[in-house]
């Protein structure tokens, strides 16, 4: 097997920032069953949390009012967060049910059921469950990808480094 060229990564966790970090807890805690793994307090209060349920990670960080920018559109709406519960109907019922402004579930045509909420600071939420065909993990298929890949790295030449553009 070849050896990459350059190390790869093994977890990409995001880490929100939220103006009430114990209402974003409350949150996601209750609909997604978030549990804390690790918190950092600052003055008898959570300053920031690592939160785990299964595999799905996710970091809150409070925001000091200074450091909470109100942009047009707000940078949380720049990009979005997947989360595949595991019963996306009662999921949907129970925000609902606590008033939140979720979306119809419907069903896509690449026959995903889905739906989409804003969290309480904004950031969009988008709930997916694949199809029945496949159960969206494709492991077998990224593995080939992957071999793939290796092998055409090997043939090509050496890439430019990446640069910010100013």
């Amino acid at each position: 097997m070849a050896t990459r060229a350059r190390p790869g990564v093994t977890k990409l966790i995001p880490s929100l920032g939220v103006s009430d970090i114990d209402r974003s807890l409350r949150f996601y805690r209750e609909f997604f069953a978030f549990e804390i793994v690790d918190s950092y307090e600052a003055q008898g209060r959570t300053a920031w949390c690592w939160l785990r349920c299964g595999e799905a990670e996710l970091m809150l960080q409070q925001l000091t009012a200074d450091q909470q920018i109100r942009l047009e559109p707000a940078i949380g709406q720049s990009w979005v967060i997947y989360i595949r519960p595991e019963d996306i109907a009662a999921t949907h019922a129970r925000l609902r049910q606590a008033g939140f402004a979720v979306s119809d579930l419907v069903t896509t045509s690449y026959r995903a059921r889905e739906c989409f909420l804003t969290d309480p600071d904004g950031y969009e939420l988008w709930l997916s469950v694949p199809g029945n065909k496949g159960n969206g993990d494709d492991e077998e298929d990224e593995d080939e990808e992957r071999e793939s890949e290796e092998e055409d790295d090997e043939d090509e030449d050496e890439e430019e480094p990446w640069q910010v553009r100013r």
